[in-house]
């Protein structure tokens, strides 16, 4: 299909309209030379004059419509390249106006993304503070986990009455000291305690006098045994044991029998008579072994029995 010249893109309309004023030179110089060469051999020099202004007339004509007005077309085409948008081909820069409109754009996302960074800056910032606190709030929980754990570990040793150490705690010890003992052919005493009469003293005073009662027998033995090494425990009821590594029999005797007297001043009325203590004593050493912790802890056991049925208030010892 044919289209007008005018409606193409100047940028492919412009070689070709060069051209063809190329060409159209090229044929109108000669041609206007030739003619005037003809009329002057037609008119054999007479009528020159009109030939010559007939031919300029002629020529004006040609400049005109070949050369001029094409001329004036390429210059309006020119003025209208310069005016008017040009297409970018691939690989083309963009024109100054589109590149400062594209350089605006990029700026402005440029400035849209710092924004956006410094605020997950502060985001991330806000969090760090948050978790800091949060780690901070869980070491002091488990710090406080740790202290109840600690406290709760010291409960489950101590008898909550008196404060002495309880039977689980005593056992413990026990078997740790008589393998000590076994190992370094020392000396273990144990001896087991038991208040007389302590239940008609609750039935005279209340169990809160009996409980005061037992509170203050705590007492003095912590006061007698407290050596490093030494261990009291509340078995249960009214009933106590000692545990006195170092200690043979001998020794472990005169200190009970002075634990005695000394209850004794306390005077603790039972409605018959003060509160009075039976003990049994077993000492274990190398001249007199026994086979295990437990079978120590029995032969006292076994002589705070004896004890009771001598007529109470009394030391007895082991056989």
């Amino acid at each position: 299909m044919h289209t007008d010249s005018a409606a193409e893109p100047l940028d492919r309309a412009m070689p070709r309209r060069l051209g063809s004023l190329r060409l159209r030179l090229t044929l109108a110089v000669p041609l206007l030379t030739a003619a005037i060469v003809a009329a002057f051999e037609w008119s054999g020099g007479g009528h020159a004059v009109w030939l010559v202004l007939l031919l300029s007339a002629a020529q004006l004509l040609l400049i005109e419509l070949w050369l001029l007005r094409p001329l004036r077309q390429l210059a309006a085409g020119c003025e209208a390249m310069e005016s008017a948008p040009v297409p970018l081909t691939p690989g083309e820069a963009a024109p100054v106006a589109g590149l400062a409109l594209e350089l605006d754009r990029i700026g402005h996302a440029m400035r849209r993304a710092r924004g956006s960074l410094w605020q997950q800056d502060q985001d991330a910032r806000e969090l760090r503070r948050e978790l800091a606190q949060q780690r901070t709030l869980l070491e002091q929980a488990h710090a406080a986990l740790e202290v109840n754990q600690r406290e709760l570990a010291s409960l489950a040793r101590i008898d909550a009455l008196t404060g002495l150490t309880n039977p689980r705690a005593f056992d413990e010890t026990l078997r740790r000291e008589f393998k000590r003992a076994q190992r370094q052919r020392g000396l273990l005493a144990v001896a087991v305690l038991d208040l007389d009469n302590f239940k008609q003293f609750n039935l005279a005073h209340g169990t809160a006098a009996g409980d005061a009662a037992l509170q203050r027998v705590a007492a003095l033995l912590n006061e007698r045994f407290k050596r490093d090494t030494d261990v009291v425990a509340r078995l249960g009821g009214e009933e106590f044991v000692a545990l006195l590594p170092g200690f043979g029999m001998a020794e472990a005797q005169g200190v009970l029998e002075s634990l005695r007297d000394e209850l004794r001043e306390l005077r603790l009325p039972d409605g018959v008579g003060s509160l009075t203590l039976s003990v049994g004593l077993a000492a274990a050493s190398p001249a007199h072994p026994y086979l295990s912790a437990q079978a120590l802890l029995q032969a006292a056991d076994e002589a705070l029995y004896i004890a009771k049925h001598a007529g109470r208030d009394r030391l007895s010892l082991a056989a």
